[in-house]
């Protein structure tokens, strides 16, 4: 693959996803616990968040408990209609039994990486080797994440970052170092 894919400094790409009618949400937890339980989080979920068309979901599946410690993160799905979103929880504040925690869409790391390679195409007409990413990207504006681009022998890395939501529209720019790591 040439050269021309690190002259490309600035490239957007979107990916359509979620709403929250809010935010941050608040659970109490049971004495002796460290946890707030998958089906409470999940409940949250289906409570607080809609797809762009304001549809709740049908469904929400949460791999496991999320601890009662600030900081701490759970990767849920949700399901609305015919589609699957991904839905990040971090706790925010612990209060004794009272466990506040935030709830933002995320774009899926394979579909980041999908969007780059393609944008990467439009623009010099050349796709990469393969790029890919560690995490899925927070829909919250100003999100960053570092993601690898291979061109040949050469690995570059990414620079996404999230510039606008607009009706569960995720816009991020994505930058690639000028030169190889």
């Amino acid at each position: 693959m040439a050269h021309s894919i690190v002259r490309t400094f600035l490239v957007s790409g979107a990916a359509v996803g979620l709403m929250a009618s809010a935010g941050a949400c608040s659970c109490s937890i049971g004495t002796g616990s460290h946890s707030v339980s998958k089906s409470d989080v999940a409940e949250q979920i289906k409570a607080k968040m809609t797809d762009a068309s304001g549809n709740k979901p049908e469904s929400v599946t949460c791999p496991g408990d999320l601890p009662a410690k600030v900081g701490a993160q759970l990767n849920c799905e949700m399901k609305v209609k015919d589609s699957t979103y991904n839905v990040n929880v971090t706790v925010t504040s612990v209060d004794g039994k009272d466990v506040k925690f935030d709830m933002v869409e995320t774009v899926d790391k394979d579909k980041v990486a999908h969007i780059i390679s393609n944008k990467l195409y439009q623009k010099v007409g050349q796709r990469p080797d393969s790029v890919s990413c560690p995490d899925n990207l927070k829909g919250v504006v100003g999100a960053t994440l570092r993601c690898q681009l291979i061109d040949g022998s050469k690995t570059y890395g990414v620079n996404v970052t999230v510039t606008s939501i607009d009706a569960g529209d995720v816009r991020f720019d994505f930058k690639v170092d000028d030169h190889p790591e």
